[in-house]
């Protein structure tokens, strides 16, 4: 018997598939009629992807193929959605991938981007935000502490890429045949790992980056998978950690396993707190190295490569410490009702200044032609241990070996809050060290502490440089200056890209990278664009240190 949607117009027939959710997609290419209607519709395929995603930038949109975009995001949902932990282990390359396409493509206003919508509503799921955000080695290391040889997260992973082998290499010979036949009745496929140097570079900070992934040569992805299976702690953990921070809600707690929902008599000792492995590594003076780190938030290599399980550790710690102060709850008791939303203020220009209650001078020729948005009024929050709790853990007797981390400790921190007013004072051309698709900026301005006033550490002249590193992340560099003279340094990664409503974490310390410290994390964020001290009596920039968080 005739299918009954054939005798329909085209047109009415578009309208009733691009009505179907985009998973369906597959489903309905019931028969080689209504197979080819949908293969070759172009418009019905933007139609779908832009009911359920924000539209592409337009330098992307004009070239995209909608098809395999539209089968991408729809693969990338099955995952989240799926109940199959060894399936979401095996995948975290995949969904790392789509997770910084979405968010580089995300409209910049959160309350109405379906990008935000589509990731809040997946990661509402607890399996998927204990897999894909809680795998770092710092989650790892609190579980094998907690329980011993119960922490066999690691195991699983493994273990789950050895079964997805098969499917992938399978998938992989076939792939001539899969490009030769339907691609709707392939959606089911199991993705194809994208390669880790676009996973370790968020390089859409700059706007321009291609969303579509281009598929590897079946060579070049078994060689992937063989680096893959050798170093699982380079590719998913700093992935995970990575994750994490865009995410932007510190996980306070570690669960026992990644199992989506506890036993239905579970214990309490089911789960530990985080911070104090956090502090644990944040205070680690041994990571920090002049030439390889720059006593930043960066891997020992020299090149600027961002640490993305330091700068977790960082956003744990602070959240932690924040949450803690009633001072600083006080400080922002206008700003508590703002809503914690995850993902917000993780892209690229996500910043909003709000309203400013005074009238403010026209913009400098610097600050317009400065891609970072540097001028302006800047809120910071830095921590540190007694230097002598800080010398005892690092220096003391019975310290660990070189490849073992410090016990986790408890011991309090002071905190910190501190005004900066900036402002742009040069702009010149990228060094060869640099990334080279934005200049670097130059500024300078005064620091005060907002909580206590009086700290004579928190009042000061600064200045620094905004850059680019080689990967594409957003590099600041800041000095406090005392009487004319240097004396505490920062060396900070902008979460989310060029002009982020999320701000910049990572450590102090001091000037002459003296390795016997001190030290300790720092964030710091945009309040709004003028130079007066007052703060605005809106607050509409969010970020996730004004709710506040961290």
């Amino acid at each position: 018997m005739p299918n009954p949607l054939l005798s329909l117009p085209h047109e009415v027939l578009h309208s009733i598939i691009a009505s179907a959710d985009p998973q369906d997609l597959a489903a309905l290419c019931c028969c080689r009629a209504l197979n080819d209607f949908i293969k070759n519709n172009h418009l019905l395929h933007k139609e779908m992807y832009l009911k359920t995603f924000d539209p592409l930038p337009q330098n992307q949109s004009e070239n995209t193929v909608w098809a395999p975009e539209m089968r991408k995001l729809v693969n990338f949902q099955k995952i989240l959605q799926s109940s199959n932990e060894a399936l979401k282990l095996s995948q975290l390359q995949t969904v790392a991938a789509s997770i910084q396409d979405l968010l580089a493509n995300a409209t910049k206003d959160s309350h109405t981007s379906l990008n935000h919508r589509f990731l809040t509503k997946n990661f509402d799921k607890k399996q998927n935000i204990n897999i894909f955000l809680c795998n770092s080695s710092l989650f790892e290391w609190a579980r094998a502490e907690s329980w011993g040889n119960l922490s066999t997260t690691r195991l699983r992973r493994e273990i789950a890429a050895m079964l997805t082998e098969r499917q992938l290499t399978q998938s992989l010979r076939d792939n001539n045949a899969l490009e030769s036949s339907d691609p709707e009745t392939n959606v089911d496929t199991v993705p194809e790992p994208p390669k880790l140097e676009k996973l370790l570079s968020l390089t859409s900070t700059t706007g321009d980056t291609d969303s579509t992934l281009v598929p590897a040569p079946a060579e070049a992805h078994a060689a992937s998978q063989m680096s893959a299976r050798q170093e699982p702690q380079l590719y998913d953990r700093q992935l995970s950690a990575k994750l994490h921070c865009l995410y932007g809600l510190s996980i306070g707690t570690v669960r026992k396993t990644c199992e989506s929902s506890p036993p239905r008599y579970s214990l309490r000792h089911d789960t530990t707190e985080i911070h104090p492995y956090a502090r644990s590594r944040v205070y680690d003076l041994r990571q920090h190295t002049e030439d390889g780190t720059f006593w930043g938030p960066f891997l020992d290599d020299g090149r600027q490569t961002v640490d993305w399980e330091k700068l977790e550790a960082i956003m744990i710690v602070l959240d932690y410490n924040l949450k803690r102060s009633v001072e600083v709850h006080r400080q922002y008791e206008g700003m508590v009702e703002l809503q914690e939303n995850p993902w917000v203020g993780a892209t690229p220009r996500s910043f909003v200044s709000p309203p400013q209650s005074v009238p403010m001078e026209p913009p400098l020729p610097l600050e317009a032609q400065d891609p970072y948005n540097v001028t302006g009024t800047w809120m910071r929050i830095v921590c540190f241990l007694d230097y002598t709790e800080l010398y005892d853990f690092n220096f003391g007797d019975d310290q660990p070996e070189r490849d073992q981390p410090h016990k986790p400790i408890d011991t309090d921190e002071a905190t910190r809050l501190i005004t900066m007013n900036i402002q742009v004072t040069k702009i010149e051309a990228p060094g060869e060290d640099d990334g080279q698709k934005l200049p670097v900026v130059h500024f300078q301005g005064k620091s005060s502490s907002t909580r206590p006033s009086w700290d004579p550490n928190a009042n000061s002249k600064i200045k620094g440089t905004v850059r680019l590193t080689p990967q594409g992340e957003v590099r600041w560099t800041t000095f406090s200056v005392f009487q004319g003279e240097e004396r505490w340094r920062s060396e900070g990664i902008q979460i989310g890209g060029v002009q982020s409503a999320r701000g910049v974490l990572g450590f102090w310390f001091d000037k002459d990278f003296d390795e016997h410290g001190p030290a300790g994390p720092s964030a710091f964020w945009k309040m709004h664009d003028g130079l007066e001290a007052k703060k605005p009596a809106v607050a509409r920039g969010w970020n996730q240190f004004t709710v506040p968080l961290y």
